[in-house]
């Protein structure tokens, strides 16, 4: 029996889009998903909550927690019964239903967590928007390399917050990039893209969940061929000042005046 590529995927803390995605991965035949890691990082989504409540305010935030918390609650029953009800709302859910181990990390880079990857023979590893830098010891440790999804289309929108700012600067159209990743924010050559039309209405909620929901498809097919050995890699390098880091109150209420909305 050929042997399957040991996979970790690491991410950050998701109730909406990223546990179905991550479930996507046991269509893959070829792999043996070892590990699902979130990293509870300063830079996470989760730990922005008070930028968010400033610049959307109380009625926006209350709205998106309201989806929240109910994929919580859904979550919630369905750990009453061990995950077996499969409803697929949580990390460690999506972990449990693949056999998987469920971790949290502060930072992937630790020696500790190293010495668990070498250990664990791991393979390759994915990264559905990490929030965190891959050092070059973490980079170089799987034979298939770290690849990672940035909700953007590459080198567009490099950086933090992609839903936020594709809708700042009016853009059309929207997409999500797989791509091999260095010890840069969302450099490296290009494996994958997937253009999309922006959803309607055109929230930051409907654009992090259409982006993502393609990623997790377009990160399946580009897993199989990366193990196939038949990608084709595009030259992708951004600038020194082509990264989007997170908006300061200022341009979140712009964003608002011009009738940006976040769900």
């Amino acid at each position: 029996m050929e042997k399957k590529v040991k996979v970790v995927v690491l991410c950050q803390n998701d109730h909406f889009v990223l546990p179905a995605n991550i479930r996507l991965l046991n269509r893959i035949k070829k792999i043996e998903l070892v590990a699902v890691v979130n990293i509870d990082h300063s830079g996470s989504l989760e730990n922005k909550k008070m930028l968010f409540l400033r610049g959307f305010g109380i009625v926006q935030v209350f709205k998106l927690s309201l989806v929240g918390l109910s994929y919580k609650f859904v979550n919630f029953i369905d750990s009453l019964f061990g995950y077996k009800l499969q409803f697929c709302r949580s990390l460690e859910s999506v972990a449990t239903i693949s056999g998987a181990v469920y971790k949290t990390v502060k930072n992937p880079n630790e020696k500790a967590f190293l010495k668990w990857l070498k250990d664990e023979e791991v393979g390759l590893i994915i990264s559905f928007s990490a929030p965190c830098i891959f050092d070059k010891e973490l980079l170089a440790l799987p034979l298939f390399g770290c690849i990672n999804l940035h909700c953007s289309l590459l080198p567009r929108f490099a950086g933090l917050l992609p839903s936020f700012w594709t809708l700042f600067e009016s853009e059309k159209t929207i997409g999500a990039t797989v791509h091999m990743m260095d010890n840069k924010i969302d450099n490296g050559d290009i494996l994958g893209q997937v253009e999309l039309e922006l959803p309607n209405p055109a929230t930051m909620f409907s654009v992090i969940n259409v982006t993502k929901a393609a990623g997790g498809k377009l990160m399946v097919n580009t897993v199989e061929d990366l193990i196939e050995g038949n990608v084709n890699l595009t030259v992708n390098r951004i600038p020194p000042n082509g990264h989007y880091t997170w908006p300061t109150l200022l341009e979140i209420q712009k964003f608002r005046l011009n009738g940006g909305r976040l769900i």
